[in-house]
């Protein structure tokens, strides 16, 4: 089946199945590929990004078939009877089946009936260049963000980790650094500025409240004197507030 170069925004049921390679289950495969996700948000009220997955075998394995195979499929997610919406292109990060995690998601559903949770990000987020010209431009970010990253791994070596690069793997952390079996998954944001100010995307807010071992380095004054600050999941939370700065828009269901 060739992708279509967008995906329409609303759609039938069966319309959908043509998207998808039909099938009626959330997670659609074709000879074993996945091909597109069909949610519903009264079954998995935080979805597209977790997927709480039950039914066996069969869904389990679809499940880690989508994780293994790294694939970018259209997500959609039901409205109304025969109302499907476009949700965006997402690609599955992690899958956990632990007691904890499965308690954490599972909303009314029944513990029993559960097999995992699945995690997924957007790989379509919107960005913003700057807003009100307080984030600088292209060329500037980026060389405030390297210095960040240069100064949060130089604090890390000199603490005793090894450092790893995890910048380009979309993971929810930019480091991953490890001193015995301790280990730290380190997402970096860099500032000229004297005060803590940073972009969070959904998909690393995310990450901080199911990863363990995440933590935040905020790199104040990142290319002349850096200063860095370190805050747990529960710590970034309460220390700073969280404000929209775009919105995804979609035409309204007339």
């Amino acid at each position: 089946m060739t992708q279509p170069i967008s995906w329409p925004p609303l759609v039938t049921t069966a319309e959908l199945a043509a998207l998808t390679a039909g099938g009626i289950d959330y997670i659609r495969t074709k000879n074993n590929i996945i091909k597109g996700l069909a949610l519903k948000l009264t079954v998995n009220p935080l979805g597209p990004e977790v997927i709480v997955f039950g039914g066996g075998k069969n869904m389990v394995a679809r499940a880690e078939r989508f994780l293994a195979s790294q694939a970018v499929v259209p997500a959609y997610v039901k409205l109304t009877t025969n109302r499907w919406k476009f949700y965006g292109l997402y690609r599955a990060t992690a899958i956990k089946r632990d007691k904890h995690t499965i308690t954490k998601y599972r909303a009314d559903r029944l513990e029993q009936n559960i097999d995992g949770v699945l995690f997924l990000e957007n790989v379509a987020e919107p960005t913003t260049d700057s807003f009100d010209g307080q984030y600088g431009d292209a060329k500037t970010r980026k060389a405030v963000e390297e210095a960040a990253i240069k100064a949060v791994w130089k604090y890390l070596e000199d603490n005793g980790y090894t450092v790893k690069d995890r910048q380009s793997d979309n993971c929810g952390y930019d480091l991953y650094a490890q001193k015995g079996k301790n280990f730290i998954l380190a997402e970096v944001k860099g500032t000229d500025s004297s005060q803590p100010r940073f972009l969070l995307s959904r998909n690393e807010r995310a990450h901080s409240e199911t990863d363990a071992g995440w933590r935040l380095f905020v790199v104040c004054k990142a290319r002349t004197s850096p200063e860095i600050m370190q805050y747990t999941a529960d710590e970034m939370e309460a220390a700073f507030s969280f404000s929209p700065k775009s919105w995804e828009c979609h035409p309204k269901i007339r």
